[in-house]
């Protein structure tokens, strides 16, 4: 029978499926990134053991065991659609504790390949907070720019890219919270770790020099400085692109959402342009709105930066050919 495996080979195994045994509320809070639910006990149930345990530890195990013997049940049949015998998988609960073994256990005698993490989700989220406390080893290039110069679009588009906008779910600015919920801390950080996993082995790696603050999560200080003092590439698209793309980008937003950021951002803008700008959104013009706050508030608030490299960005593949070209170029990158 396999044994229980330590965080390290848990993570090289790099195998294509993983499950989380935890209640439903553990997992939507923060998981491991790509692992799939299986609930051995529910929300409900997961309270009902823990507060029975208090007074009465093997009562607790009794109930535990049983709803948990109940809930694996189900998931049997549903496991057998998604994954088969010869392919090995990991699996976890919270503590490496009775939630994964006992599913574990099972599967092992039906014939399942598996490996359960020794120490849990626990143990994960250790791992991460030490190794995100580490200045990460990857050749970063930087983009700086105007708002609406087009870095974002150049991200999405290069395989070898950190997007922590996307993977904040926020664009960093005073109106950048249109992407819906963000992740909790603890999931933003299993994601950020989780994608510099994936670069690790990148010539270069791509990345938008984003403020350490996006909206309500804060970045790894190291991560933060590692990007900011690797070499800076300036972005710069004529105004005309520019409201095209924060249009295209922002054109839809509720008039809550934008009184809400207009609010956020009067201090920072004189009073006549603030008003034009109000104006000019109720009035739908968009062109107009938008012109009037990147001239009036994002240009005058963008902290001018020292760079290395400039690209007037006319297409993505043009934009791109240049920015490896400097990267190889100063990496001394061989081909």
């Amino acid at each position: 029978m396999e044994k229980d495996i330590k965080i390290q080979d848990f993570l090289n195994q790099n195998l294509p499926f993983i499950i989380d045994t935890r209640s439903p509320r553990e997992y939507a809070h923060s998981h491991i990134p790509k692992a799939v639910n299986f609930p051995v006990l529910q929300d409900n149930e997961f309270e009902e053991v823990g507060t029975l345990y208090k007074k009465d530890s093997f009562g607790a195990k009794i109930l535990g065991a049983s709803l948990i013997s109940q809930n694996i049940s189900c998931h049997l049949l549903e496991l057998k659609n998604l994954i088969t015998p010869a392919t090995p998988f990991r699996i976890y609960c919270a503590r490496g504790g009775m939630r994964s073994h006992s599913f574990a256990i099972i599967l092992r005698h039906i014939g399942y390949r598996i490996s359960v993490l020794d120490g849990g989700y626990k143990a994960y989220r250790k791992a991460i907070t030490q190794s995100l406390e580490q200045a990460p080893p990857h050749r970063f290039i930087t983009l700086i720019g105007p708002t609406g110069s087009g870095k974002s679009e150049i991200i999405k588009s290069f395989n070898d890219s950190l997007d922590i906008e996307k993977i904040a779910r926020h664009l960093g600015s005073s109106f950048g919270g249109i992407c819906g919920n963000q992740p909790s801390f603890k999931m933003f950080q299993n994601l950020i770790f989780e994608r510099l996993r994936e670069l690790q082995n990148a010539p270069f790696v791509l990345v938008e020099g984003e403020s350490k603050k996006m909206g309500n999560l804060i970045l790894p200080t190291p991560l933060y400085q590692a990007y900011q003092n690797a070499p800076k590439i300036l972005i710069l698209s004529s105004l005309e692109q520019r409201i095209q793309r924060i249009i295209a980008q922002y054109g839809k937003i509720s008039n809550h959402f934008f009184k809400t950021s207009m609010q956020k951002i009067a201090p920072f803008m004189k009073k006549q342009f603030w008003q034009e700008a109000n104006d000019a959104f109720f009035s739908r013009n968009l062109q107009k709105v938008t012109e009037i706050l990147l001239v009036e508030y994002y240009d005058k608030v963008y902290k001018k930066e020292s760079f290395n490299h400039i690209v007037h960005y006319q297409s993505t593949a043009q934009a791109l050919a240049e920015i490896e070209a400097f990267a190889k170029e100063f990496y001394k990158i061989k081909e």
